[in-house]
């Protein structure tokens, strides 16, 4: 793997070129490539020249391998990063070059974006990268989240780049009061103020997406406009180095729009696009210490339990619930002590299960449609994964069908374990 730095020249892309090898310094790579691009060939030797006389005055570091190629600036690059097996593209942040025949990278900075399946870093100011490189202060990183793919990666991405010096996290997200709730299955107070109930969840359900609380913390905010402008907003009050966004960020009603091109073009920060197609080693696993069980009490769904007890470490947590409508008449209390006596064996609620740790609570939940009902539960109480029998034989109301388990893959995010009848 390698980074690719684009240069036009410029005084921009000069110190993209000094965090290029600052970087490649830090993850002991042997060389970077620097990319002039140029309108035709008929430029090449004035161009190799201009680029010579530009980086011989590099301090010592990574080699610098200059490479020239012909053509449109996105399309070039973007090819030549994929041929080299590159993992980051660096570029300035509004580079314009004076030279004759050159490309301008800045002004092309979005079409790179768009096109590329390789991580790129739009550097503004390199002063926080260069100091990340010598350790002598940490950077400070706002990572945009949401619930897509891309975004997933632009947490590898953070991780990947804390293995190798000091980085502070800022995990931010936009809420919409009225989807948020409909998630988590609470009421939504207000669609215009602030939802503190919300905010807690939400911030739960960053750190633990992921995977650390060291240098960490969790913001969330309230969208009224664009996405981007609230990313924005939130990168200028914790004063953050760079911002790190997906480049393809999607909510369910599509309400994120190109929340990267707005922040590539606005930001005053530098800015790490990460694109969904990225090809991102793992560096930290999700972690599977809660699960909520649903069942109808059949003794086949009640044979999820035990699954369940399988699939968690010894200090996990299970919550077991039970599905009935709005105006069931039922005693609740009764049904929480037959959903806690389906551990494999009997031991104290909240304590310790057949010598291990694991801890049990029950719920009576009640919803006129199972499969919402579980995955906003589930949400709720920011269980990691979901067992469900695929479905009941008995005639209890709500008995949990096949088709249940079939809409509750379609109405949560979270993994679903599904036991099938034999």
């Amino acid at each position: 793997m390698a980074i690719i730095c684009g240069t036009d020249l410029s005084h921009a892309s000069a110190g993209a070129l000094e965090v290029a090898r600052a970087l490649a310094g830090l993850r002991g790579d042997r060389e970077i490539v620097v990319v002039h691009v140029i309108e035709s060939a008929g430029d090449a030797n004035q161009a190799r020249a201009a680029l010579e006389t530009a980086v011989a005055g590099i301090p010592e570091g990574p080699e610098i391998r200059i490479e020239m190629v012909v053509g449109a600036a996105e399309a070039t690059l973007t090819s030549f990063a994929e041929a080299e097996g590159a993992d980051l593209i660096v570029i300035g942040a509004a580079g314009s070059s004076s030279k004759k025949g050159a490309t301008s990278l800045g002004s092309t900075a979005g079409k790179i974006i768009a096109q590329t399946r390789t991580p790129v870093l739009i550097v503004r100011d390199p002063k926080p990268w260069l100091e990340l490189a010598t350790k002598a202060r940490p950077l400070k990183l706002l990572v945009s989240v949401d619930d897509s793919i891309a975004s997933e990666l632009t947490l590898q991405w953070t991780h990947g780049l804390r293995t190798k010096g000091p980085v502070e996290v800022v995990l931010g997200a936009i809420y919409y009061p009225d989807d948020a709730a409909a998630f988590y299955g609470v009421h939504a107070k207000t669609l215009v103020d602030r939802d503190p109930e919300i905010e807690e969840l939400l911030s739960r359900d960053l750190v633990k997406r992921f995977g650390s609380t060291d240098r960490v913390v969790a913001r969330t905010r309230r969208g009224l406009g664009r996405i981007g402008d609230h990313v924005l907003e939130l990168a200028n009050e914790e004063n953050v180095d760079a911002i790190v966004v997906g480049t393809s960020q999607k909510t369910g009603i599509n309400r994120l729009g190109s929340v990267s091109e707005l922040v590539v073009t606005e930001a005053t920060q530098s800015v790490v696009c990460v694109p969904p197609n990225a090809i991102l080693p793992t560096f930290v696993v999700p972690a599977m210490r809660s699960a909520l069980v649903a069942t109808d009490l059949s003794p086949f769904a009640n044979r999820a339990v035990a699954y369940a007890f399988a699939s968690l470490p010894e200090d996990g947590e299970i919550h077991i619930a039970h599905v009935v409508e709005h105006d069931a008449e039922i005693d609740e209390a009764e049904t929480i002590r037959t959903l806690l006596a389906l551990a494999p064996v009997n031991g104290p609620v909240n304590g310790p299960v057949n010598g291990r740790g694991l801890k049990i609570k029950a719920y009576v939940v009640r919803g006129d449609d199972a499969a919402a009902a579980i995955a906003q539960t589930a949400a709720r109480l920011g269980a990691d994964f979901i067992v469900i029998a695929s479905h009941g034989r008995s005639g209890i109301t709500r008995a949990l069908m096949g088709s249940v388990a079939d809409r509750l893959l379609r109405a949560t995010r979270k993994p679903v374990l599904v036991l099938r009848p034999g």
